[in-house]
């Protein structure tokens, strides 16, 4: 039996240390306030909040959208509008600003983010800013009929002894400030265990990594992610799951609770043609378009279905699981939000997939096929031949119906979805806006 270690209760009558909370904030402030009557100089301290940096180069651009930031840090691209309200305008350490949300991200920027990130590249504190461009004026040149006057000795010392007292109390404020943080993250952690958002892709492909280290045989197909937990949909049903995962209805489900997950399982794994359908319970639910043996068919309304295929597109195309999925659109390419650099449009199906060379045959493998428009039969006969033994790597997705089609997932005008087949009773309608883009890397 697993060891469950449980947070010791407050006992009846004694009250949280509020009073201590209060005394610090309090020290903080006066020391603030005190800060520019010390130095002689008005200092604007930022206040402690949680922040990021890009990584890469600084200075470089880098692959990231702000919707993949979003992903990254938060869990969910959609909340993407946060974090532009949050960082629009703010001036960069390379001296630039994010002004428009298509605006290329560069690598060196830092990102305030909203209360309740927990990333693990997530930094607390004063983030970082432009450098500031400071320097004394030239001095005047004193001509013959006014010669230089040496400052009094004591005037550069106590200017010294300003600055660095200064200093000594911004080191001291935001100190005092990241204890009261830390003991209220602790005071948090060890209340409740750590419950993801709802809609979080990060907790679903963290479970998702730790299971390809557990068991090479499970074969995912769709999945669902609550705010404290995580399930999986099998085929075929598996009876024997390992922990944290319990097994239901004979095997065919694996669930986990989300914070029994762990936090950085090593390895790679995860699944590279995961999309998101909607919500069943206001849970998240995403399917495994790789596991469809065959075609999958976006059917109804076909302004409907070219909105989710490129919602598909953004996904897929966005994630670091996918970074080797190569995105081919047979026909006229959906309005994808942000087209992927590996994203191919052509109008000749008969070019997917490229032969690797002249000798070996065909094979459809690290890919995803959007057919856009009519094909002959006969290409659909074979590019549902090629998903069907793709074993796990390669989706073709048509709008339109398609007579061998092994999934069909009929859109509604309103945006509501039936996946049919897959037996999840999506909400219906399924949650407006459009499936933004997680990040490459």
């Amino acid at each position: 039996m697993s060891e469950v270690v449980m947070s010791r209760p407050v006992p009846r009558g004694r009250r949280p240390a509020r009073p201590v909370t209060g005394r610090l904030l309090a020290l903080l402030a006066a020391l603030v306030v005190a800060l520019p009557l010390t130095s002689g100089v008005a200092h604007a301290v930022e206040p402690a909040v949680p922040y990021w940096v890009v990584p890469g180069e600084p200075g470089t651009e880098s692959d990231l959208t702000l919707p993949g930031v979003a992903d990254r840090v938060l869990g969910d691209s959609r909340r993407w509008p946060e974090l532009f309200a949050l960082n629009k305008g703010r001036t960069q350490p390379d001296g630039q600003a994010l002004t428009d949300p298509a605006q290329p991200i560069r690598a060196g920027w830092v990102f305030v983010l909203p209360e309740g990130a927990t990333s693990g590249e997530v930094r607390v504190g004063p983030p970082p800013t432009a450098a500031a461009q400071t320097g004394a004026p030239p001095a005047a040149t004193p001509g013959p009929a006014s010669p230089a006057v040496p400052s009094p000795p004591h005037t550069n010392r106590s200017v010294t002894v300003s600055l660095i007292g200064g200093g000594v109390l911004v080191a001291l404020a935001v100190a005092v400030l990241l204890v009261v943080l830390l003991v209220r993250r602790r005071r948090t952690a060890g209340s409740s265990p750590p419950a993801a958002a709802p809609g979080s892709r990060a907790v679903l492909d963290r479970a998702l990594r730790q299971l390809a280290g557990q068991s090479s045989g499970a074969q995912v197909y769709a999945a669902l992610v609550g705010p404290d937990r995580v399930s999986l949909r099998l085929a075929p049903a598996l009876p024997e799951a390992p922990p944290p995962w319990q097994a239901r209805q004979q095997g065919a489900i694996w669930e986990a609770p989300s914070w029994q997950l762990d936090e950085n399982p090593d390895g790679a794994g995860g699944l590279p043609l995961l999309a998101t359908v909607g919500t069943v319970g206001g849970e998240l639910a995403v399917v495994n378009l790789g596991r469809a043996p065959g075609i999958v068919a976006l059917t109804g309304d076909r302004a409907a279905s070219m909105r989710l295929a490129a919602a598909v597109i953004d996904e897929i195309g966005g994630h670091p699981a996918a970074a080797d999925v190569v995105i081919t659109v047979v026909g006229p390419p959906p309005a994808a939000e942000s087209l992927p650099y590996r994203l191919r449009v052509t109008r000749d199906v008969r070019v997917v997939p490229a032969p690797v060379d002249a000798t070996a045959p065909a094979a459809l493998r690290d890919h995803l096929v959007v057919v856009t428009e009519p094909i002959p039969p006969a290409e659909l006969e074979r590019l549902g031949a090629l998903a069907a033994v793709a074993d796990g790597t390669a989706a073709v997705l048509v709008v339109g119906d398609a007579p061998n089609a092994a999934w069909r997932f009929e859109a509604g005008p309103d945006g509501a979805l039936d996946v049919g087949i897959l037996g999840l009773r999506l909400d219906r309608p399924a949650p407006r806006g459009r499936l933004v883009a997680g990040p490459r890397g």
